[in-house]
């Protein structure tokens, strides 16, 4: 692990977000009847590029504020396109618990192999670097390529909130996975 880039997939790469130029993304993916199941739990509406702006530009001020949240860009290995946004939603530093959350464009997107290098990168990130000992990560039932990656990580599930999402037309279950740093450390060796 020593030498290894940090935020650089083979695919893709975590950046810094930028309120003003990320803004426009946003705001279309939000347009998008794809994303709204992506939303999470506040209700789904479309964000005019100045709101997302303002919302993104509230993100990056809450984390230099608390400094206990980091987020990142996902984007294509040559920067030309924001594919997703993921980060550390919240950090327990005494305790050593991360909580990390993955917004991709559509639900194909969990599909293709951008997510699980991403998510492989918040893994490194969060074990190797800030040395956390937990770490979760929430899924809706219905968003199966996201689940099928996480198991693929190492991911166990932890909790199972019965019917606590409401879309599509139905109640879904909110699934709760998490990974300890030993189980990490043991599935990537010292590669």
């Amino acid at each position: 692990m020593i030498n290894r880039p940090l935020f650089e997939g083979q695919t893709i790469r975590l950046t810094a977000l930028d309120a003003k130029e990320d803004a426009p993304a946003l705001a279309a993916w939000t347009q998008d009847g794809r994303y709204i199941p992506l939303s999470g739990d506040a209700p789904p509406h479309p964000l005019s590029p100045a709101q997302a702006e303002k919302a993104l530009g509230d993100l990056l001020q809450e984390a230099d504020e608390k400094r206990n949240t980091f987020w990142f860009g996902l984007r294509t290995a040559d920067e030309s396109q924001l594919l997703g946004i993921t980060g550390i939603a919240w950090a327990d530093w005494s305790n050593g618990a991360a909580v990390i959350q993955l917004s991709m464009k559509d639900l194909a997107e969990y599909g293709r192999s951008a997510t699980e290098e991403a998510l492989a990168l918040m893994l490194h990130y969060v074990f190797f670097e800030l040395h956390m000992h937990h770490l979760g990560i929430a899924s809706p039932a219905y968003n199966k390529a996201l689940i099928t990656v996480l198991q693929k990580l190492g991911f166990a599930e932890e909790v199972r909130q019965r019917e606590a999402l409401y879309r599509f037309g139905r109640r879904w279950d909110n699934l709760i996975f998490g990974m300890l740093a030993a189980d990490w450390k043991e599935g990537v060796g010292d590669a």
